[in-house]
């Protein structure tokens, strides 16, 4: 049994209802992961992942279980197993959490989650925003974002490759893209919330996504370590996210290897270093049907040095060999976080 999989495949709303949350219309609940009195936290159990739009917080179910609870994420994936998963080898797990409160839940007769749906329009609109924000003045927030950038080991012409930018004047952009877009394509595009303010607030460095040269998904990062509780990553709100670096594959010649990362950062570390690579984006984030695009190369993972990325690790093996694929592996060393921690530091010393 793959107990990765077999967990991520429980039911979120089971397990959200399981921890005494109210579901609210639109299968939304009150964020636990940030102060909030309207529900901005979105479950989509045909992925069985969430979003909220409120604090950008994300992930599957194991992950959710995990910040609720306030365990690490293979704690967290066991914990789910012995209480959801039949079959289950059953070990020293704590028994079922209470919680003081346990609020009425109302998730009958709830409206299905729509499905995200492509539309040329929100290209456009992605590459609209990067064209005004680079026609932006510098600013303080440009400052900052640069000299973080240059913190973390990126040439000038790396950040020109891959088309990261910057968001110099957030009132300034976000107003001008509501003068030339309709409300309701900005929000279907994810780059707009409920409130019709870009997502982007505290996220000022933005790396785009590209297929076959246009932009597809855009991912906003915050500048260095935040000190409170927001999110280190801002994702497009409600849109899937897809393969980072993907071009690359094309030009890349068969039998050759290729590096899969957690993060853009690090596949942008190994392109740096003159590695192909691309990134999932998010480790939760995916899809089996990714794996098809491999069939020419050498897969070779390079995740993150914790519990989620060792265990997805695990998991994509089994894909990957399930679909006929070679793969290897290689481990951040001990005492580096990431691949572009790694690359840095040791480039200092």
């Amino acid at each position: 049994m793959n107990i990765l999989e077999e967990t991520r495949k429980v039911d979120i709303l089971q397990v959200v209802q399981g921890l005494g949350l109210k579901i609210h219309e639109h299968r939304r609940i009150l964020c636990p992961f940030h102060t909030e009195k309207t529900p901005s936290l979105y479950l989509y159990p045909n992925t069985n992942t969430y979003y909220c739009f409120g604090c950008g917080q994300h992930g599957d179910v194991i992950h959710f279980y995990a910040g609720f609870c306030q365990l690490e994420y293979t704690k967290a994936m066991h914990e789910l197993a012995f209480h959801y998963v039949p079959g289950y080898e059953r070990r020293a797990v704590p028994p079922p959490r209470e919680f003081a409160s346990r609020p009425e839940i109302s998730a009958d007769r709830l409206p299905d989650t729509k499905e995200y749906e492509y539309h040329e329009v929100h290209t456009e609109i992605y590459e609209t925003f990067k064209e005004y924000c680079d026609s932006q003045a510098e600013s303080e927030v440009s400052q900052q974002c640069s000299a973080y950038l240059k913190e973390r080991g990126f040439a000038d012409y790396t950040l020109r490759n891959f088309g990261i930018f910057v968001v110099k004047d957030y009132h300034n952009v976000n107003h001008y893209m509501r003068t030339r877009f309709a409300a309701a394509d900005l929000r279907e595009s994810g780059l707009y919330n409920e409130k019709d303010n870009l997502v982007f607030y505290k996220h000022p460095i933005i790396i785009p996504y590209y297929q076959k040269e246009r932009i597809v998904f855009l991912q906003g990062r915050i500048v260095g370590t935040p000190t409170d509780r927001t999110p280190r990553y801002q994702f497009l709100g409600g849109v899937p996210i897809p393969l980072f670096n993907s071009d690359l594959l094309p030009k890349i010649k068969t039998g050759k290897i290729v590096y899969l990362t957690e993060g853009a950062f690090d596949c942008i570390t190994l392109v740096q270093q003159g590695m192909p690579a691309v990134s999932l984006g998010s480790v939760t984030m995916f899809k089996k049907q990714w794996a098809k695009l491999f069939r020419r190369f050498e897969v070779c993972f390079w995740f993150d040095n914790d519990d989620a990325g060792q265990a997805a690790k695990k998991a994509y093996h089994e894909i990957f060999h399930q679909a006929g694929l070679s793969t290897h592996e290689r481990d951040v060393k001990e005492g580096y976080k990431d691949v572009n921690e790694y690359f840095t530091k040791r480039e200092k010393k």
